[in-house]
């Protein structure tokens, strides 16, 4: 996917979100061309991020059950899409940020209970709170957590940047299909933008 070339501001009111970087997703994409090329990305924003010395608020999301997964009602169509991926139980492995993103006591991780970043946790209170008005978005999986969050964010009257290098679609062989979609039809047409890695660097460089 080719990208505008024009500069991009974050502006000064403006968080990091960061969707269900978790070991479940990954090690299902990695053995794939395009999911290697997406962590290796995800490596270098969540890095680069990090670097910085006044850092932007910056958010985990990760989906997450307590124990014999009470939020879910079974054989309802969330809990049949989930339940090939394992129980997404709190506080094992699979559930959690892959350890290779290695995260200090600046970062909120929130859980969640379905596919929007916003449900089961306080994050629209948090973005409130803190005054923000742009949020810029990477990770998994994109046609359902990435558009899911979107979508709410929009309508709570977000600025929204996704980097379209650090988002995938799973199964990884499906992606090029989603993003021409989704990243070249559907973010465009909500005067959304969608901007490269490189872009991103850029103007987290300059915010």
């Amino acid at each position: 996917m080719s990208f505008p070339g024009t500069p991009v501001s974050f502006g000064k009111r403006y968080a990091i979100l960061n969707l269900d970087w978790m070991t479940v997703l990954l090690t299902a994409a990695e053995g794939t061309p395009q999911g290697r090329t997406v962590v290796e990305n995800l490596s270098k924003w969540h890095e680069a991020v990090h670097q910085k010395s006044d850092r932007p608020l910056t958010i985990y999301t990760t989906l997450a059950f307590n124990r014999g997964q009470p939020e879910l009602e079974a054989k309802k169509p969330f809990a049949r899409l989930i339940e090939s991926f394992g129980t997404f139980e709190v506080g094992t492995p699979s559930a959690e940020i892959d350890q290779r993103f290695e995260l200090d006591e600046q970062d909120i991780v929130l859980r969640k209970t379905r596919w929007s970043a916003t449900t089961g946790n306080n994050l629209e209170q948090i973005l409130r709170a803190q005054g923000i008005d742009t949020v810029v978005i990477s990770g998994l999986t994109l046609s359902g957590v990435v558009m899911a969050t979107v979508y709410r964010l929009f309508d709570l009257d977000y600025n929204i940047i996704v980097i379209g290098d650090n988002v995938l679609e799973l199964p990884p062989d499906q992606h090029t299909m989603f993003q021409k979609v989704m990243l070249e039809e559907l973010l465009p047409k909500m005067n959304q933008k969608v901007i490269s890695l490189e872009q991103a660097l850029e103007a987290l460089n300059e915010a």
